[in-house]
């Protein structure tokens, strides 16, 4: 059975609509009850399979109290299939608002599991897969919830919770009425609080077939998520090694960002740039009906046309191993500032012990044998890059490998300096865009090596610091408390940091922030500037490369001393393949 039903997923995920992926769009159940005139739902639908070549449609049953019932369903499976669009079913486990946000159904009492197991019930009878939208979480606190509780953490309650729920009621259901279904689980992309609203990445992805993952971002700076957008492909990248062939796709949707259409269509150019088989849209009656969305299907049609001529040509994604396990807490979002910055990564929910660069942000300080496996690494030749906030949770136990610590002193600074000579001094005065606050690392003067720092008065900061253990090196790298200000470090300093990274990657990006760098195993590089403004950068090859051709205007560029320089436009993907 259980070969089967991974021969069953593999087959889901070789049914493209595209040479390289499938697109899927997400109708909530209050879209689906609207339907009542096929023939004119037809016409408001053509505006996104005429633009984009649909694949698949996930049709609700449930959500925040509304139904949709059986013999409607049907009636909206018949008419997808009947245009050669599959069909599976969807539910989203939330109740009716309070005013307190999205609220989540509640398993402490009878009512949410009962809701529950009626739309777990519903989607097996009508479909042979089906999809829980993510809001298969928990956040409330109501008197049961308190009452059962007990003296647990909130989080373990929850993680503990949704273990029964899932494994008693969606599980024994589904497979009670349908023993082949795909149950799958979308998780969202803000995986740094999963924990604390039930969501278990070590766990889930062995209790669900499959999992499907969220990969919408908005502005930053005017989103309550303030999600750094490298996250589309980072939290893509991440939840594939927690269920490695069974992560069937990347979801996003356009709210919040009318803004500048480029931000929407940024989120599907990073999902696919993350080898996404499949891309889900949400939702239908925002694409075809709302007049502030409805450019978007035009845009998306030239977009999944120019993605899958690209991916045709790149390999598998590789970057520098970045361990986060799955019950990590800290430094959040830290992975994708620094992927904001040209730092191209591969995430890790396990220990990467065979890698010879690794990076450990605070989180991966939350594994308690943690110390054990980095001497193992470096013992080995590894080169080990940790940020300031992990040495601040290992206290103490760092000083196993060097005597630095997290002081509570804080530095307002605005210009830096670098090395010349592996930190016996540092020299040159570069300007940031404008102040910062760091913290300030405490170290012992020819112990470790300041390789990049701030100047203060009569004073300076460390960066980065570095010496060597075993036969490989520790690097620190200093982390703003506020990680958006890193994009104010100069391109001196990013070529510093840039360089602790640079491990095999086949090319160092030398210029400012906010440029995203992707690379994959075939000799490929992507580069993406998220700069608001035309900007020069250049590209450091290693040694066996001498010529490199830009594909996206089929350019090949000269290599003077080891590197090319070329502009980049703000929101267009550059394609090199190195020879």
């Amino acid at each position: 059975m259980e070969k089967m039903k991974h021969k069953k997923i593999a087959e889901r995920m070789n049914r493209m609509s595209y040479q390289n992926f499938n697109v899927s769009v997400y109708c909530p159940v209050g879209n689906i009850n609207k339907i009542t005139d096929f023939e004119a739902f037809d016409e408001k639908l053509k505006h996104l399979y005429q633009n984009v070549k649909l694949g698949h449609a996930y049709l609700e049953c449930y959500r925040g109290m509304e139904w949709c019932d059986k013999e409607q369903l049907l009636k909206v499976k018949d008419f997808f299939e009947s245009k050669g669009i599959a069909t599976s079913g969807g539910i989203t486990t939330c109740d009716d608002s309070n005013n307190e946000g999205f609220v989540s159904l509640c398993y402490s009492k009878e009512k949410g599991q009962e809701i529950l197991k009626k739309a777990v019930a519903l989607n097996a009878e009508v479909f042979d897969e089906f999809i829980f939208d993510d809001f298969y979480f928990l956040n409330c606190r109501c008197e049961e919830c308190i009452r059962q509780k007990g003296d647990r953490s909130w989080s373990q309650f929850r993680l503990d919770q949704k273990k029964y729920i899932t494994e008693e009621i969606i599980m024994k259901t589904a497979k009670g009425i349908n023993p082949d279904i795909n149950v799958i689980i979308k998780f969202p992309q803000w995986y740094e609080d999963y924990n604390e609203t039930g969501y278990d990445l070590v766990m889930e992805p062995e209790q669900f077939d499959s999992i499907y993952t969220g990969t919408e971002t908005r502005n930053p700076t005017y989103s309550q998520q303030h999600l750094p957008k490298y996250i589309s492909y980072f939290v893509m990248r991440y939840l594939e090694s927690a269920a490695p062939g069974r992560n069937l796709g990347g979801w996003f949707d356009p709210y919040e960002c009318t803004y500048n259409i480029t931000s929407y269509l940024e989120q599907g150019y990073l999902t696919l740039f993350a080898k996404a088989k499949e891309v889900t849209l949400f939702c239908l009656d925002s694409l075809i009906k709302d007049s502030s969305f409805m450019a978007f299907a035009p845009a998306l049609g030239q977009m999944f046309k120019e993605m899958d001529d690209w991916l045709s040509q790149l390999g598998e994604p590789v970057g520098v191993a970045a361990y986060r396990p799955g019950y990590a807490r800290g430094e959040n979002n830290v992975h994708n500032y620094l992927g904001m910055c040209g730092i191209p990564f591969e995430p890790y929910i396990e220990y990467p012990k065979q890698e010879k660069v690794i990076f450990l942000a605070e989180g991966a300080a939350c594994d308690a044998d943690i110390v054990t496996k980095m001497k193992e690494s470096m013992l080995a030749g590894a080169d080990v890059i940790v940020t300031s906030g992990f040495v601040r949770k290992l206290g103490d136990a760092f000083k196993e490998f060097v005597n630095v610590s997290y002081s509570p002193r804080k530095a307002i600074v605005n210009e830096y300096a670098v090395t010349k000579d592996n930190g016996v001094s540092v020299s040159g005065r570069y300007m940031g865009d404008k102040q910062i606050l760091i913290p300030q690392m405490d170290y012992c003067t020819n112990d470790i090596w300041e390789l990049a720092a701030a100047y203060g008065t009569d004073n300076n900061f460390p960066i980065v610091l570095r010496c060597s253990y075993g036969k490989g090196r520790i690097s620190i790298l200093t982390i703003p408390d506020n990680m958006g200000e890193m994009y104010h470090y100069p391109a001196e300093i990013w070529k510093t940091i840039r360089g602790l990274f640079a491990g095999e990657i086949p090319a160092l990006l030398e210029g400012p922030s906010k440029i995203q760098m992707f690379v994959y195993d075939n000799d490929m590089v992507v580069l993406r500037s998220d700069l608001n403004y035309y900007e020069s950068v250049s590209l450091r090859l290693k040694d066996k490369y001498t010529k490199v051709t830009e594909l996206t205007y089929n350019k090949e560029l000269p290599v003077i001393d080891g590197k090319v320089t070329l502009q980049l436009t703000p929101a267009v993907n550059y394609i090199f393949k190195l020879q």
